[in-house]
């Protein structure tokens, strides 16, 4: 699954953020890439993904800096 939030302000961003992580969760998914962008937005994102619940890891794309790969937590 894909999360674009590119172009969002950053409170916009991290209300989808959080909806669509659950949405994934509850969908099954194990793993999402993220699309920050390389603004503010990227400096933040990884304390908004190690403060998710349903989020276990969290590493930024080795070609791209405003990207990264979430794992979730598995459904049970």
């Amino acid at each position: 699954m894909r999360i674009d939030l590119h172009g969002y302000h950053i409170h916009k961003g991290w209300q989808q953020f959080n909806q669509r992580v659950t949405y994934a969760y509850l969908n099954g998914h194990k793993t999402c890439e993220v699309i920050t962008g390389q603004g503010d937005m990227m400096r933040e994102f990884p304390v908004w993904a190690h403060n998710h619940p349903r989020v276990r890891e969290c590493t930024r794309t080795p070609n791209n800096p405003g990207s990264f790969i979430i794992k979730l937590n598995k459904k049970g």
